[in-house]
């Protein structure tokens, strides 16, 4: 995974073992580096090569053959299309960058220690953000009721997302479901003040008059 990470770069042996082992490394580091490279280098196919370099190894492999590189290309594509008022486009290449996951988390069963965690965070933070972004797709495109299932499992998994709730709200009275947009902002109220013994931010509160006044 560290080697993935770090495609087409030099990784020194220090980082390989700092993402291998959880505080200090065994006095075998080195040999069981070199173990676990020339196993992985029977796995590779032609798409990818794994070759030594001084202090280190590099994964040689197309940035297309690499899922969280087409993943982060194509999620910039979708949010572009969105800030540019084009929905319809946008909405496809959100929901190509989401098939690129087969579960909620980057790397599953992968042990988050040392650099690694910091890029593995940031990609499942940018999924939930691309969540959003498919639903806010949706509810531009005049399809609430995709946005409520693309945000169902999100606000159930991480209810402390103002976005989220903004965008469900926002779908229900698309629909016009006066009852759905309380309900969602009072599921909202109880989440933050279960969680954190707080309120949702302002502008959630702003946008659930909005929406009731309008």
């Amino acid at each position: 995974m560290a080697l993935l990470l770090e495609a087409n770069r030099t990784v020194s042996l220090d980082r390989i073992a700092d993402a291998l082992w959880d505080g200090e490394p065994p006095r075998s580091a080195v040999a069981n580096i070199r173990t676990h490279v020339s196993a992985l280098r029977r796995h590779t196919d032609g798409a990818a090569s794994l070759l030594s370099r001084p202090g280190g190894y590099e994964l040689l492999v197309p940035e297309e053959h690499c899922d969280h590189h087409r993943f982060m290309r194509l999620a910039a594509q979708g949010r572009r299309a969105l800030d540019d008022g084009n929905p319809e486009q946008a909405a496809p290449l959100l929901g190509q960058a989401l098939a690129l996951w087969t579960t909620g988390v980057a790397a599953e069963g992968v042990p988050r220690h040392g650099w690694p965690a910091g890029p593995l965070d940031h990609l499942d933070e940018e999924r939930r953000r691309v969540i959003e972004d498919l639903a806010e797709s949706c509810v531009e495109a005049g399809e609430p009721r995709s946005a409520l299932r693309e945000l169902h499992a999100l606000l159930a998994a991480d209810p402390l997302r103002d976005r989220g709730w903004a965008l469900r709200m926002r779908a229900h009275h698309s629909l016009g479901e006066p009852g759905g947009v309380s309900d969602s902002y009072q599921a909202a109220v109880r989440a933050f003040r279960d969680q954190l013994g707080a309120r949702p931010g302002i502008e959630l509160d702003r946008l659930h008059r909005a929406l009731n006044a309008s």
